[in-house]
Formats: C-alpha cells, structure tokens, sequence
C-alpha cells in the first residue's frame, strides 16, 4: 500500500513537470514583432511623393515574451528596380527597440521600404510599404526661337501659347479666342507683352483690337529667374500660383534674358523668356515654357 502511493506521488509530479514546460515549438505565433509608428507625421502605408520630397518613418518592435528570446538585429532596407539598399543594420541585445528615419528621394521611379526584426533563435517579423516617387510639378512643353513682330511688322504679333500659333492682324481676327498674348514695340513702354484685354493695344488702330469680341485675360508677373534657370528646366515645372485679381495685364520695358511668367484664361501656367528684342523694335524671338 505504501509502495502503491509513492508511484501515484511519482506520476503525478512527473505529469506535473511535463504538463508546466511549454517548448517554443508549441508557441503558436513565436516570432517577435515589429510595427510602423502612427501619427499624423509618420509614413506607414503606401504613398506617392514628389521628387525632393521627405517622408518619416518610425518602428517599434518587441520581443515575445513566451519564448523569451531578445531582439538581435534590425534591418532597413529600400529596393528600387531589384537593387537593394540598405539604411540600418543595427547589432541588438534587447526585449525591445524604437528608431525614427527621415528619408528623401531624389529621383522618380516606385521602391519597397522593409522593416525586419530578427530574435536570438533567428525568428523574424517585417513590415513594408511601397513608394511611388513622381517628378514634381506640371507636365510642360518648350517652344524655343518663337519670333513675333511688332505692330509694323508683317511677321504676326499674336500669340497662342498652348498650341504654339503665331497669328497675324486678319488671322487673329479669326482666332481671336486661341489669342493668349501680342508683342510690340511702345514709345514710352518699349518692348511690351500683353494681354488681348489690356487697354493700350486699342491706341495701335492697325491691330484692329476695337473688333474682337472675345479678349482673354491672360496675366503676367515679372520674375527673378535668369535665363540660364529657363533653359535647365525640363519636362516637369513647378509653377508659383497667382490667383484672382494679381498679375498685371501687360509686362514692358523688356530686355533680352528676363523672365516672365503667365497665365492664360484658361487657367494654364507658363514662362517666357526674352532671347533677343532688336533695337529696330519690329521684331522680338522669345522662347515659351507652358503647361502640357
């Protein structure tokens, strides 16, 4: 009887010690974890940027407290046309770790940003999202040695920038809504660009202004761009916005490498730099940046 009570003492402690040591292989979800910081100045999912732009990104990440493994490794990388790149591969010994980047992106193109936490039995958890980088600004098209008489001239003074037409006198007539600016040479302005609506082209009777019916608003601002920051844009531009009632109706004075900038009534953004306006003053080449 007493051998018989010691055995059920021994088979209970030993069904004891079986049933209380859990195995990290009966852990059902053994790997350590990570995750992106939240918060209205985080990145955490995928995102389109523009070149030149900076994103945040922040990571937690923690150990799992069942197997009791410590964090050993964190590793960042961007992919970008199969080519990896790394940006942290820090050495841990920790139950947890928390880091913040900024990162900027210089050229356009669609890249992988992935996360990976990795324990001291080389278990591992990641996260990632994708980033899409687009050149900043508007699609734009250039129009180089555009040559524009003045109102003596029989080379056409009208211009419409979107589809690159030079009109003369008759033509313009025609066209009047395709008209988005007109050059000529003042005797108190010199050199002049203006809209179809300005109010001085009424002085010059042989542009027949008086006649139109439709004279678009365009507006233009003076700008502090040099002509060789004209020349180096190229099929992207970011444009300074001018709204409602600023913008003059007529830019004058101009000389060879200024800078203009414009808007049509339609609402499209361009720029107009002067290449060469001859001292004759019936002729002017300029060459026009407007949106595509």
């Amino acid at each position: 009887m007493k051998m018989n009570r010691l055995f059920l003492i021994l088979t209970v402690a030993i069904a004891t010690a079986f049933t209380s040591c859990k195995k990290d292989d009966d852990i059902v979800n053994p790997e350590p974890t990570i995750d992106f910081k939240g918060g209205a100045n985080y990145t955490s999912s995928d995102v389109t940027i523009n070149t030149g732009d900076e994103i945040l990104v922040g990571f937690n990440a923690a150990y799992n407290q069942e197997t009791g493994e410590e964090l050993t490794n964190f590793k960042l990388v961007l992919t970008s046309n199969n080519v990896p790149q790394t940006f942290m591969d820090s050495t841990l010994k920790n139950k947890t770790f928390s880091t913040d980047m900024r990162i900027s992106f210089s050229q356009t193109g669609t890249a992988r940003l992935e996360a990976t936490i990795t324990d001291k039995a080389g278990r591992t958890d990641a996260v990632s999202f994708n980033i899409t980088v687009e050149e900043a600004g508007v699609k734009v098209v250039k129009h180089t040695n555009v040559e524009l008489g003045s109102w003596n001239d029989a080379i056409g003074s009208f211009y419409g920038a979107k589809e690159n037409l030079i009109f003369t006198v008759p033509q313009a007539l025609d066209n009047q809504a395709k008209v988005d600016f007109i050059f000529y040479k003042g005797v108190t302005n010199m050199n002049t660009i203006t809209a179809p609506d300005d109010a001085s082209l009424s002085t010059i009777p042989s542009f027949r202004i008086d006649e139109w019916t439709t004279k678009n608003q365009t507006r233009f601002v003076m700008t502090s761009m040099t002509a060789a920051e004209f020349d180096a844009i190229g099929d992207y531009y970011m444009f300074t916005e001018f709204e409602g009632n600023s913008g003059e109706s007529k830019v004058i004075n101009l000389e060879d490498g200024e800078v203009v900038q414009f808007r049509t009534q339609a609402g499209a953004y361009g720029l107009i730099k002067v290449v060469n306006f001859y001292s004759r003053g019936d002729l002017g080449v300029m060459d026009v940046i407007i949106m595509e």
